[in-house]
């Protein structure tokens, strides 16, 4: 399998079965468009992983929003950003991350081991004791 638009099929059978039910079209256009598709959906990157002896390709395709990859990333930086400054504003926190107060505040508000201390413009965020 060739991600460049060329069809070049290793089962010839199983692509001939495709072709009877209107699916394929011989166009060497199925990873660009699978690739196209996720990234249109914003799903994580398909994996195209070779193997040999026996040969095979395998394509991943996971439907797992890049949004929820990169917020889990980011409570990974919440919690290293409150080991090392402790008691902390809103927009300290969002500047460190590089993400908007709104952004920031939404993922705060999902993680359970953070708590609020004090109210409005005394706001302040921590890791729970």
């Amino acid at each position: 399998m060739r991600k460049g638009g060329e069809s070049d099929p290793r089962n010839k059978s199983l692509m001939k079965m495709f072709n009877l039910i209107n699916i394929g079209e011989r166009a060497g256009s199925g990873v660009s468009n699978t690739f196209n598709t996720w990234e249109e959906q914003g799903w994580k990157e398909p994996v195209i992983e070779e193997r040999f002896d026996p040969d095979r390709t395998i394509l991943s395709l996971e439907f797992i929003e890049k949004q929820a990859i990169k917020t889990a990333g980011n409570k990974e930086k919440i919690r290293k950003f409150f080991n090392e400054n402790g008691l902390s504003k809103i927009s300290d926190i969002a500047d460190y991350l590089d993400l908007s107060l709104a952004r920031t505040r939404a993922i705060l508000s999902e993680m359970e081991d953070i708590e609020i201390v004090g109210e409005n413009r005394n706001r302040r965020y921590r890791i729970k004791r």
